[in-house]
């Protein structure tokens, strides 16, 4: 193969043959040197800065060979400049959040409506598209519930969808202009209540769905019913804001009478203030119409309802406002759930502090150090997260049958307290009525006095 005579020389035969130039010429100035030495008469080799010695300058190196050099500097460049901006991107994250979070429990007698009205905020906020909700429409007719359509979107199971029950918490995510909110759907069916409890125990405020209709509202209020032992429920578990959005106020037996209205609300406040609820400040009564979205997520029409001026359901979950948690204080995450997944994971809600992979926490009251290797948040993974936010943290140093619910998740530093006894002052919901007296004076005595020691071994 011929080659071209006047082609520069690739970069590694240019060093070569430059490096070998200078050996070259190391020798042959060595050699003037001693023939100066000997003959004075020896004609001095010519100055380094002298015309000849430029001309016998080594060429310049290839400008592709420049240009790929150049390319690499500003890639590693550009690449650094990235890693920093995201480095920079999450400590301003961390520092400030542009929303708040809300945990929102949906609450009340069975059939009040509450998945209905989850579902329709989740299809009014843009989280279900409209197709899904001409499935849902479809399936239900199939069943012959036409009504229950709505409820598809937070009932998402066949158990749940064949009996028009809740059973399970359903949890879901929708956000406005101000707050990003975590919807918990809990049953109504008395016989799911511990279910009903895990999902308020997560929850910053809460939505007592009440049925207007005639005949529902009687039967979950009285005796027997799950309303009042729900607002009960829930403001022992730390509920302190209580939205109450009398549904169904389409229905044929209200056409949105306010008398009907009115006649709630006078039986639901006295047991509200009963309840330890501050009427004015923490409750919001207002009607709504879960099936058709009136009065959700933009107000009322004076044409459907001309009584109401008040807001609309967006805009009281916008408004409302709740006690601040610490972000830097000491790590609190009660233990709601566990299972095994490559690991062990654990389900809470942040009270206090924040928590970031790599942490060392202490599962208390039985003092496990353990290191956190994963946290996911609405079924992403992230790398911290903060106070009132519901998180799954994969644990290591830890196996799942060392952990039980209501254990709490703290800071090593200032872990949560421990104690051996501790005093319960307990209320009377409901009497049953073979009752007999002895039995009453036992159960009082128990209440008022009762000092809890755990068996023997636990702390």
């Amino acid at each position: 193969m011929e080659h071209d005579a006047h082609a520069p020389p690739p970069a590694a035969e240019y060093a070569a043959a430059a490096a070998a130039a200078a050996v070259d010429d190391d020798w042959a100035r060595d050699e003037d040197a001693e023939l100066m030495a000997v003959d004075p008469h020896y004609p001095a080799a010519p100055a380094e800065d002298s015309e000849d010695v430029k001309d016998a300058a080594p060429p310049a190196v290839p400008s592709e060979d420049v240009k790929e050099i150049q390319s690499y500097l500003q890639s590693l460049e550009l690449k650094s400049n990235a890693a920093a901006h995201e480095d920079a991107q999450e400590v301003m994250d961390e520092e400030k959040e542009t929303k708040r979070h809300l945990n929102v429990v949906f609450i009340g007698h069975v059939d009040a409506g509450k998945s209905t009205a989850g579902g329709q905020i989740l299809f009014l906020s843009g989280q279900v598209d409209d197709r899904t909700i001409q499935k849902y429409e479809k399936e239900a007719k199939d069943k012959s519930r036409e009504s229950w359509y709505m409820a598809y979107i937070m009932d998402t199971n066949e158990e749940e969808r064949l009996k028009g029950k809740t059973v399970e918490v359903g949890r879901a995510h929708f956000e406005t202009e101000t707050t990003r909110f975590t919807i918990l759907d809990a049953p109504g069916h008395k016989s799911y209540v511990p279910n009903m409890i895990s999902g308020a125990s997560q929850a910053d405020i809460g939505v007592l769905v009440i049925s207007a209709r005639k005949g529902e509202f009687e039967t979950g209020y009285e005796k027997g019913g799950q309303t009042r032992e729900h607002v009960l429920l829930a403001k022992t578990l730390g509920v302190s804001k209580l939205i109450v959005v009398i549904n169904k106020m389409d229905e044929p037996t209200v056409k949105w009478s306010k008398e009907r209205y009115d006649e709630i609300e006078s039986k639901m406040v006295p047991f509200l203030r009963s309840s330890g609820y501050n009427v004015k400040k923490d409750v919001h009564f207002l009607p709504i119409s879960g099936l058709l979205g009136s009065n959700m997520k933009t107000r009322m029409d004076k044409s459907i309802c001309s009584w109401w001026d008040g807001p609309c359901l967006f805009e009281v979950l916008d408004r409302i406002e709740v006690p601040l948690r610490d972000p830097k204080g000491p790590f609190r995450m009660p233990i709601i759930d566990k299972f095994k997944d490559m690991g062990t994971v654990v389900m809470g809600k942040i009270e206090s502090g924040t928590i970031r992979e790599g942490d060392s926490l202490l599962v208390m009251p039985n003092k496990h150090n353990v290191k956190v290797i994963g946290i996911s948040l609405d079924e992403h993974k992230v790398r911290y997260a903060g106070p009132a936010e519901n998180v799954r943290v994969k644990l290591s140093g830890i196996e799942e049958e060392d952990i039980m619910s209501g254990f709490v998740l703290s800071s090593v530093a200032n872990p949560v307290g421990a104690v051996f006894e501790f005093n319960a002052q307990l209320q009377i919901l409901e009497l049953l009525d073979n009752m007999d007296k002895l039995d009453i004076q036992s159960i009082m005595s128990f209440y008022f006095e009762a000092s809890i020691f755990p068996s023997e071994g636990s702390p």
